[in-house]
């Protein structure tokens, strides 16, 4: 299948990495499905592919909820007609010494980096398998494959995106589906500056390198990938 005969399912699509990597895929004309919970910024982010581009819709859900994330998907059926790539950008960090770690702050990491790649997973499965095939993309992060300082629990729930990657290829493999990870460093977002404004970022990654990585494991190039991860670090 051609790129531009692609369905992408895109989570965190409003903002930073997730931006880019919609307006990077549309330039393909690919079909967007563009999730996220707050749909004032997902309309930004069509506005701009139905300016210079093409096809998007957004679908407003919070993806740590299974049911909201069945429901997802059934719209987007009902808009497109079928899945072909699953990119689950959504997550969020957290800057605490692990001793000072709570309960919450546990659930919280767990649920919006990991429960989150797990239902969108789960929901699509079944029709990738349908379909004959597709392709997963889970961004886990440096974090993800290294030990770092005050992000123990972060660093805890990367690994599990890692370790859910691999053994989710092995078994997808059979039904042609592959399942592979993409794991920044630092990415030098409008938030990271906002909220680091003295930061050196010159070093860092920006949001479209993170996209191009993206495009790479879609194109015929990365098609034999298989339960890999990409350092961008």
């Amino acid at each position: 299948m051609k790129l531009a005969e692609k369905v992408v399912l895109l989570t965190g699509a409003s903002e930073g990495i997730g931006k880019a990597i919609a307006l990077r895929l549309a330039q393909e004309d690919m079909s967007l499905a563009l999730v996220a919970r707050t749909p004032e910024n997902l309309k930004e982010t069509l506005l701009k592919i139905e300016t210079e581009h093409g096809a998007a819709d957004i679908f407003p859900t919070d993806v740590t909820q299974a049911e909201q994330v069945k429901e997802l998907v059934n719209q987007v059926l009902q808009r497109f007609g079928r899945i072909d790539v699953l990119i689950n950008n959504v997550g969020k960090g957290l800057r605490k010494p692990f001793v000072d770690l709570t309960e919450e702050d546990w659930q919280y990491l767990v649920r919006v980096n990991l429960t989150s790649v797990m239902n969108c997973c789960q929901a699509v499965l079944p029709q990738m398998r349908k379909q004959g095939g597709g392709q997963i993309i889970n961004i886990s992060s440096k974090s993800g494959r290294v030990g770092e300082v005050n992000f123990v629990g972060y660093c805890a729930v990367k690994h599990g995106v890692v370790g859910l990657t691999r053994a989710l290829a092995l078994e997808e493999a059979p039904f042609h589906i592959g399942v592979n990870a993409i794991c920044p460093g630092p990415v030098a977002t409008t938030g990271m500056k906002k909220n680091l404004p003295d930061a050196d970022m010159s070093e860092w990654l920006t949001p479209e390198d993170v996209a191009e990585s993206v495009l790479f494991v879609l194109s015929s190039a990365g098609k034999a990938m298989l339960g890999k991860t990409i350092d961008l670090f």
